[in-house]
Order: structure tokens, then sequence, then C-alpha cells
């Protein structure tokens, strides 16, 4: 049956008065918030509408509340629904977003399409297919509660300013109910809050030993709860509950700290906080710590002072034993850096004559000792060698390695090493082959250490390799990085040796007669060195006997040229856009800085970041390419406050950066939208420009 057939006809002063009737009886029916928003809409069906939705101002925001007469379907859509304050200004949609009412007599699709905010708003409206709407807002003294809306759908009623009124009437009718119930509910929420809040306190107090107290100011006059009785190990009620009965408990050398504590807070401060020691009655010292606030009456006379109280004994000797055991290793390290470098003076005081003893027996042609020379010289060289492992450790541990660096071919520090190792791959009679780039592969880097390292890597291979075994080292460019591998076909690493190669003084099982030699301390300086040139080391191996990988990486020295390929012609970025170039060094910023100019871009070029934060504002550029490096600030922080200019908000970001690795302080990545690295390829700096301002424009 259609709803229009069952419609009272409430124009009648007795139909009215049996609506306000019904409305009175709904309100009067709950004191509950929920229940009393829906009695507000339930009122209004379908006397004066089919469905409708009633919206009420919260603490927490505008609450909804909507339903349909007789019809689910409806109710179903309307549920979800949210208020949102409305954004036509020609439309009065909504009285609570106005302030005042409404009336939509007669509505068609035509008013849908103006009324829809978007195309899902408007399919929301044709849905529901009403015909007709009025809104009144709701006021209770002066205040904006809220607004009721109502629609006339399926029964093809209209409204008039009859209804309107009516409307009106009933919202006046149910304001103070709701004014009333809301502040019901504020106060159970209130309440429910509190005793939640009490709740967590008692079970945090009982859970963390914590004692409360209370002293009365005016009276002299303390009360501990039974947890502070507990904390000075006393029997409930015993304490004498004046202020010099707690300051006798304290201990003698605390008790002027405490006492100035006390003073300065009721002299102004208002807050209290003490760390001292207690004389329990068993003879036992415990520390304390307690807080206090203080409250003070209308005159501004302090009254009272409320806080708490906990032992802290274990936390206190904890910190001391771990400032000795601190200070205690903090010693010990220094004793052995002190001792690591005057041992490896001392050895090699005796070192220099015996070398030069042996060069002294070298010119004279004394061939009746040769082969004792030269078992003295091999050993000499060995001992030598430790004595310098020794020496690096003492550095490296006190921070004083300092590196030569500079840009050179990574190739020559290789074959430096190869030359180095050579006479112990011969030794042990090892097939050896090295797979170098045939170009130049530069590194910012100490040519001397790098050699090092890897001198030390084919030394390893070559006293862990069986004869006849096979050493191979390889070199290759990935990216922008250079990878060196050492592979072998030696002992291998055992799984549970694998993750401390590269700790101080661990090595493999030996045999008896450590014929491998060394004290383990090569792999730790190799690490090092090479965390110092902005590389690093790993190791694979599967198990004992099947031979270990080592492989260093190194990242690749900047360029401040930018070599234009002829072969190639480099795609162009948008045409006229206005790029920012931030660079210290002058001469790689403003070589691309030509460069985009030259292929139609509007470039301006800072050297630091204050320029660039000054120019950026006037220029407005599309994209700012910067580096990380920069001398006043880094690249990061010039890129959050680039961001952080709202009139530079659609600017895109290019990080360009000499690192050809990250580094571990880099900051957040999404600083940037892009990151390049140096030298960068003409093709590859269009290509992202391009791809950021063809996005910037969509």
């Amino acid at each position: 049956m259609p709803i229009a057939a069952h419609t009272p006809n409430y124009h009648t002063a007795e139909e009215r008065l049996r609506v306000f009737r019904n409305a009175a009886a709904l309100l009067a029916s709950s004191l509950e918030f929920e229940e009393t928003l829906a009695h507000v809409i339930a009122a209004c069906l379908p006397a004066l509408g089919d469905f409708g939705f009633f919206d009420v101002v919260t603490e927490e925001g505008v609450r909804r509340t909507s339903a349909a007469f007789e019809d689910a379907e409806t109710e179903a859509i309307l549920r979800p629904t949210q208020w949102v304050r409305q954004k036509h200004s020609d439309m009065n949609l909504c009285a609570l977003s106005t302030g005042c009412r409404a009336l939509h007599a007669q509505i068609d699709d035509a008013w849908y399409r103006q009324a829809a905010v978007n195309e899902q708003h408007l399919a929301l409206l044709r849905k529901l297919a009403f015909h007709s709407m009025i809104t009144v807002p709701m006021r209770y003294r002066g205040e904006l509660l809220g607004a009721l809306t109502l629609f006339m759908g399926k029964s093809q009623r209209r409204f008039s300013e009859a209804d309107i009124d009516f409307a009106g009437e009933l919202v006046l009718l149910a304001a103070p109910v709701v004014v009333n119930v809301r502040l019901l509910e504020k106060q159970r929420r209130a309440e429910a809050a509190l005793r939640a809040s009490e709740e967590r306190l008692r079970l945090a107090t009982d859970a963390s030993g914590i004692g409360i107290w209370d002293w009365d100011v005016q009276h002299n006059q303390v009360t501990w709860t039974d947890r502070v009785y507990e904390l000075h190990g006393l029997e409930p009620g015993s304490f004498g509950g004046r202020v010099e009965d707690f300051m006798a408990l304290v201990h003698p050398e605390d008790s002027p700290k405490v006492q100035r504590r006390i003073d300065e807070a009721l002299h102004g401060s208002d807050k209290y906080a003490a760390e001292f020691r207690i004389l329990r009655p068993d003879g036992s010292i415990r520390w304390l710590v307690t807080h206090g606030h203080l409250h003070r009456n209308s005159q501004g006379k302090v009254v009272r002072m409320v806080g708490a109280t906990i032992d802290v004994t274990d936390h206190v000797e904890l910190l001391a034993a771990e400032r000795a055991a601190k200070a205690e290793a903090q010693s010990a390290s220094r004793a052995k850096d002190e001792f690591l470098a005057i041992l490896g003076h001392e050895l090699r005081n005796p070192l220099a004559p015996i070398v030069t003893a042996l060069q002294l027996m070298e010119l004279r042609g004394d061939v009746t000792t040769r082969y004792e020379q030269a078992v003295i010289a091999r050993q000499v060289d060995h001992l030598s060698c430790l004595v310098d492992d020794l020496l690096d450790i003492s550095r490296i541990s006190q921070g004083k390695v300092q590196l030569k660096l500079e840009r050179i071919d990574v190739r020559a520090a290789i074959e430096k090493a190869i030359e180095l190792a050579s006479p112990l791959l011969e030794k042990h009679a090892l097939a050896f082959d090295v797979a170098l780039p045939p170009e130049p592969v530069h590194v910012l880097g100490d040519a001397v250490r790098l050699s090092q390292v890897f001198g030390n890597l084919l030394s390893n291979a070559a006293k862990f390799t069986p004869e006849q075994g096979h050493v191979r080292l390889e070199a290759k460019v990935e990216g922008n990085e250079i990878a060196i591998t050492v592979r072998d076909t030696g002992i291998g690493i055992a799984p549970e040796l694998l993750p401390h190669v590269f700790d101080l003084f661990v090595q493999g099982p030996q045999r008896i007669d450590r014929q491998a030699g060394g004290l383990g301390l090569g792999l730790t300086i190799a690490k090092t060195l090479l965390s110092l040139h902005g590389g690093h080391i790993s190791v694979q191996s599967a198990g004992p006997g099947t031979g270990s990988c080592f492989e260093v990486r190194l990242p690749l020295t900047v360029q401040a040229t930018l070599p234009l390929e002829p072969s190639e012609t480099p795609p162009v970025p948008a045409s006229h856009a206005r790029i920012l170039i931030v660079d210290d060094n002058v001469d790689a910023g403003e070589t691309i800085a030509a460069l985009l100019s030259a292929s139609g871009c509007e470039v301006q070029f800072a050297p630091d970041g204050e320029t660039a934060l000054r120019l950026a504002p006037r220029f407005m550029p599309e994209v700012a390419i910067i580096d990380i490096g920069l001398p006043d600030m880094d690249g990061h922080e010039l890129a959050r406050r680039l961001k952080a200019a709202p009139h530079l908000r659609h600017m895109r970001l290019i990080a360009l950066s000499g690192y050809g690795y990250r580094p571990a302080n880099t900051r957040n990545p999404s600083d940037f939208d892009r990151r390049l690295v140096k030298p960068v390829r003409s093709k590859e700096l269009f290509a992202a420009i391009g791809e950021l301002t063809v996005t910037n424009t969509l």
C-alpha cells in the first residue's frame, strides 16, 4: 500500500495535536543519547516525510541519525551518509550549514544536477528519488544545536510552507530534550573516563610499586598509603604523621637537600622533587624518588601537597655498576691501545738494525750466508706485517687513521697488490688469473691503503688454499660502483664463523704448526679502511672445503663535467621549463646550467642553500636539482625548507649526489622525487626532468 494511502492529515488541529503528543511521548521515553536522536526523526515520520535525517552537534563533531518509514532499502542508503558542510552558496541544502530553514517544494533531475558536488553524489540523489525537501535548524537559547532534514519520495507528496512551519514547531519541542540528553551523555562519558582513569592509576601504582602521600600543609598532617609504609619498612599506622617524622627517616647526609627541596616548593616553585636515601628500621639503606604538586587556596596560600614515591635502589645501584664497568672498560681499552702502540714501537726498534745488517751483507757480497739471509729476510717481512697490523688496529681504535684521498685508477692499486702477493701465490703453486676492466676505473681513494686491502685478500686466499688450487681476482663496473671479487678453492669458512670473520682477532681453525700465521687482524683492518673510503666488504662460503669469495665495493669518483655522447641525440626536457640548480661545485653546476639552457630551459644557479632559498620564491622553478653535500646545509634540509613554502609546493626535487651508494646517515629518501648519481649522463637527466615536469602538469 502506498505511503500516501495511510498518511494522516496533520493540517487539522486534532491531527497536529496527535502528532505532538506522539512526539512528546517518544522524546520522554528515554534519556539515552542515541535513542533520543532516533526518536526526534521517528516523531516526524510519516506525518512530515517519507525519510530524513537529524544532524546534531557534539564534542566529537556532528552526529547523524537517519530513518525511513517502512523502507529498509532507503534506510540502508542513508545509514552510511555523514554530514558535510555544504559548498553551494546559491542553494540552502542544510540548515546546519546556513543556520536558516529552506523549502524545496518541486525537485527534479535538473535540481539534482545543480545540488550534486560530484558524479557519485548525483548517483546517490537519483537513487533516493525524492521529489520535495525541507531543512530546519534546531536552536536552544541561541545555540545552533543541529538540523532536521526531511524528504518526500515514494508517497509523491510535496512540502508546503505549512509543513516547514510544523517541522519548526516539532524541532522547538525536541530542542530542550536534546540538550538535556546531550549533557547527560557528556556526564556519563566523563564519569566513565574518570572510573577508567582511576582504575588505570590503581593498576599502575600496584604494578610499579608507587606509594601515594598527601600532606595537609596547614595542619602539618601527612597521610600515607600502605605502599609508602612498605617502602620505609614500617608497619601501617606506625608513622607519626608529621613532616618532622618523615625527615627523621631520611639519611642524615641527604636530609638538608630534601628540606631545601620542600622549602623551594613552598616558596614559589609549586613542584617538589627529590631523590634521597632512607634508613629503615632493619638498618638497610634504600634510595627513593618522590614527586609532589602543591595546591593553593583562593588567596594563594599553600594548603596541600600531594605526591608519589617509588623505590629506585636497584636502578641507582645498576647505574653505579654500569658507570664503574664503563670506566673500567674505557681504562682497559686505553691501556690496550697504549700497549699495542708501545709494542709496535718497541718491535720496530730491533727490526731496523736487522734490516740494515741484511742490506750490508748483500752489499758486501757475502755468499756464504745467502740462505741464512733469505730466511732472516722472510721472517723480518712477516714480523713487519704483524707490527703494521698491530699499529693499524691501534690507530683505528683511537680514530687516528688518516687517508690520502685522491682520484686514482683502482686498477693500479689492484696491480700493486698482485705484485706484493705473487711470491706467496707462487710458493703454494696456485693457479692465479685476473680480469680487470680495459678502461681506467677511477675512485676517490688512498692508493697505498687500497693496495693493502687487496693484498690482504690475496694473501689470505694463498694461505688458506691448498697447493694446486685456484685463485681468481675479478673487477667490473656495476652501475655507480666497482665490484672487486677474490675467489678461491681453499678450505672455506664454517657457517658459525661466517658472521664473525671481520671481527677483531677472529681466525678459522689452523693446523698445530700455524703455518698460515697471522693475528686475525687483516680483515678487520680491511673492513675499516673500506668503510673510510665509503665502500664495504662481504664474504660468501658454502662451508668447509668449498672455498670462499670476498667482494669489495667502492663508489666511483665524481667528475665535474658531463660529456655529451655525439652518437645519441639526448631527449630534451619540457620546453621552457624553469630549473633551479643548487651545487657548491661551481664548475659542475654551471655546466649543467649551460646544458639545460641550450635545450630551451630557463635556468638559475645557486652555489649554496641560502642563495637557493632566496632565489626560489622569485624564480618559481618547476624542478630543483640539489646537490646533497652543500656547505651551509645539507641537501635534505634544503629540500624540506623549500617544500615548506606554500607557493613552492608544486615544485619537484631531484637529488644529485656524489655518492655512488646511500650513506648510513641518509635522511628521509622521500625528501626527493628522484635521486641521480654524479656524473649523470644527459639522457638520464633529461628523462628525469621530462617525467617530473609532465607529472607536474597532470
